[in-house]
């Protein structure tokens, strides 16, 4: 499936899947989060904020739990979500982690839950692997939070311009081979694993039912929940319902229309949630990016 869309109206064109979004255009880049806590972003590369005609313009590959972007990179705010991102820069790009420090790398992989962010370049590739992806969960074991462990020495990977979905399914391939992604994961605990099947669901969840099923108190469930995904179960919901609204909108939905079926206040909800996810606005990410599904 090959989709092209332009507009300048969010309202109409909504967010861009899985991948970068968001950066507020207000000069300190300050939001307040889903939680209603206030979350300062600040712009990679320092000084004025991002301009709202600075959008990604390459091809989106959408696979189940992988997505990958090709073609020029924008800067984003400092963000984090729950995806491994693996960034390959043949000219190489600008990386900052959270503590402020900034490298120069051609290759890195980012763990789920560290803030980030990158400058721009001409052209690149990005591979989101969701959390609950069996390579995401690998080449997250030892993740550290400081930058200069993230870097890779250069992959011999060829980043095309215009990849067809067999070339970008390859890129794929070649990527997760070329990290050595080869050990798998530890297995997850039953209830942990019934748990997060239940939070994808859109049937109404029974902690209390699950946890006595699993002979754990809902706190020790909470507990196990955590250590096995990484994070909170509340978290966790939040990431989830971000990917159904990215669904929605993959489907010709608008950003309303996509907030409100993922269970969204409104549009404006989402926007924050995506805001602090990805460091983009709507528009930078989606309106001008041509689309198409591997599966």
């Amino acid at each position: 499936m090959s989709i092209r869309r332009n507009s300048d109206d969010d309202s109409k064109t909504g967010l861009a899947r899985n991948l970068l979004e968001m950066m507020a255009t207000s000069a300190c880049g300050c939001s307040q989060d889903a939680e209603g806590s206030l979350v300062h972003q600040r712009h990679v590369t320092r000084g004025s904020p991002l301009s709202a005609l600075e959008r990604l313009k390459g091809t989106v590959f959408a696979s189940g739990t992988r997505t990958l972007y090709v073609g020029p990179l924008v800067a984003t705010a400092r963000h984090s979500h729950h995806a491994t991102q693996v960034v390959v820069a043949p000219e190489g790009v600008d990386l900052e982690d959270g503590a402020d420090q900034r490298l120069r790398v051609h290759a890195a992989v980012i763990p789920p839950h560290m803030p980030h962010g990158h400058g721009a370049c001409e052209h690149g590739a990005l591979l989101f692997l969701d959390g609950d992806d069996l390579a995401s969960r690998a080449l997250a074991r030892s993740a550290e939070p400081r930058g200069e462990t993230w870097a890779r020495t250069p992959l011999e990977v060829e980043v095309p311009r215009s990849p067809t979905p067999g070339q970008a399914q390859a890129l794929i391939a070649s990527v997760l081979t070329a990290l050595d992604v080869c050990q798998p994961p530890g297995p997850r605990h039953p209830a942990t694993r019934r748990m997060g099947a239940a939070l994808d669901s859109s049937e109404p969840l029974d902690l209390a039912s699950l946890a006595l099923e699993a002979g754990l108190s809902p706190r020790q469930m909470r507990h196990a929940f955590a250590r096995d995904f990484g994070l909170p179960m509340r978290a966790y919901v939040r990431w989830r319902r971000l990917r159904r609204a990215i669904a929605a909108v993959e489907e010709g939905a608008s950003l309303s229309a996509a907030a409100a079926s993922a269970g969204f206040a409104d549009s404006a909800h989402l926007t924050r949630v995506f805001r602090e996810q990805f460091g983009m606005t709507p528009s930078q990410g989606l309106s001008s990016v041509t689309w198409r599904t591997l599966d």
